[in-house]
């Protein structure tokens, strides 16, 4: 299964657009002022918006990693990519402009999500991403 798996990574055109794309949405949700009316909820006394991203994170990895599968250390460009991304738009939200605020729990929830992806897919593509 994961030679298949393998082998369909190898089409990267599609997976740099997907990776294209999907930064482009993380960057609009992330910069866009929140809605005054929106309820704020927990799972299992976790704030939502942790969650979310924790999973946003771990999911621009899996997208970076397709994305950069065809180069030589694709799972620590993703890793990177993933962590600089996160940092930056946290970083920005202290910009007035875009009426958000700086949540340092933001940037561990982020960082978790990079991480738990790299483990994963440091098992799950293990002979592919001998670094």
């Amino acid at each position: 299964m994961q030679k298949l798996i393998h082998r369909l990574l190898q089409a990267n055109f599609f997976f740099k657009g997907a990776a294209f794309y999907a930064t482009l949405i993380v960057i609009l949700l992330s910069l866009k002022p929140n809605s005054p009316d929106l309820e704020p909820w927990t799972l299992m006394f976790i704030r939502g918006d942790l969650v979310q991203h924790f999973i946003c994170y771990f999911g621009m990895t899996v997208v970076y990693l397709f994305a950069f599968y065809t180069k030589q250390n694709a799972l620590r460009k993703s890793v990177i990519c993933s962590l600089i991304l996160g940092y930056t738009l946290e970083l920005f939200q202290v910009i007035p402009i875009f009426q958000r605020d700086f949540d340092f729990t933001d940037l561990i929830a982020n960082s978790s999500g990079v991480l738990g992806a790299w483990l994963i897919l440091r098992g799950f593509f293990n002979y592919s991403v001998q670094e």
